[in-house]
């Protein structure tokens, strides 16, 4: 897609952004994974499709076995590094169910970063996230604009009934669980450089362990 930021980011290995590049960390034939512009918190990812998809949701089960086994080994080294479970979150999307300013095009959010209870609460409920079993159960949404969160305990969440969610809503929640000044504008941010060079170096120490992911 000519004008789809990831699909640069895929074909050129930045977003040509003037305030900050995006550094691929790790890619293979389905997926790259990507600091997100404008973090509030060290160490969040973004992990995305290399072909031009809505949502994880489209892919097949195999592809999202792949995926699985790519989170499970930056989880893990996130545990060794951070001391802390990470979450993931998605809005998986047709492209008349996304806000107009949202990148279409699959892309999962993976952060070092627990939301407390009360403002997860106000997660599920702002979405109406509902549990599912596992990550694959996401195929069901397919072909419609969905919501997923996957908590530091591994529990999964889905939501496909609310389309005119507040803009940015996990990243906001982010911000207001640790006090930063309401709404963030993560395109108005840029992450700071040692949280880049941090992520940078823990890739490169454990690349190995995600090359044998598959």
């Amino acid at each position: 897609m000519k004008d789809c930021v990831f699909c640069n980011i895929v074909k050129n290995g930045d977003n040509n952004n003037e305030k900050e590049k995006n550094i691929v960390l790790y890619e293979d034939d389905l997926v790259l994974v990507s600091q997100a512009t404008g973090s509030p918190v060290r160490g969040y990812l973004m992990i995305i499709t290399k072909r031009h998809i809505n949502g994880f949701a489209e892919l097949s089960f195999a592809e999202m076995k792949h995926v699985k086994n790519i989170i499970r080994v930056i989880k893990e080294f996130y545990k060794k590094y951070y001391n802390v479970n990470s979450i993931l979150l998605e809005h998986g999307s047709t492209e008349n169910g996304r806000h107009p300013q949202s990148i279409v095009h699959a892309h999962l959010h993976l952060i070092p970063f627990n939301f407390n209870k009360e403002i997860e609460n106000e997660l599920l409920t702002e979405l109406q996230l509902k549990p599912i079993e596992s990550f694959e159960n996401i195929k069901v949404n397919e072909k419609v604009d969905y919501w997923l969160y996957c908590n530091q305990n591994d529990n999964y969440y889905t939501s496909s009934n609310i389309l005119d969610a507040p803009r940015s809503i996990f990243m906001n929640l982010i911000a207001k669980q640790i006090n930063i000044p309401l709404p963030y504008e993560w395109r108005k941010s840029v992450t700071k450089k040692e949280y880049i060079d941090e992520m940078i170096n823990i890739f490169n120490a454990n690349k190995s362990l995600l090359k044998n992911s598959k």
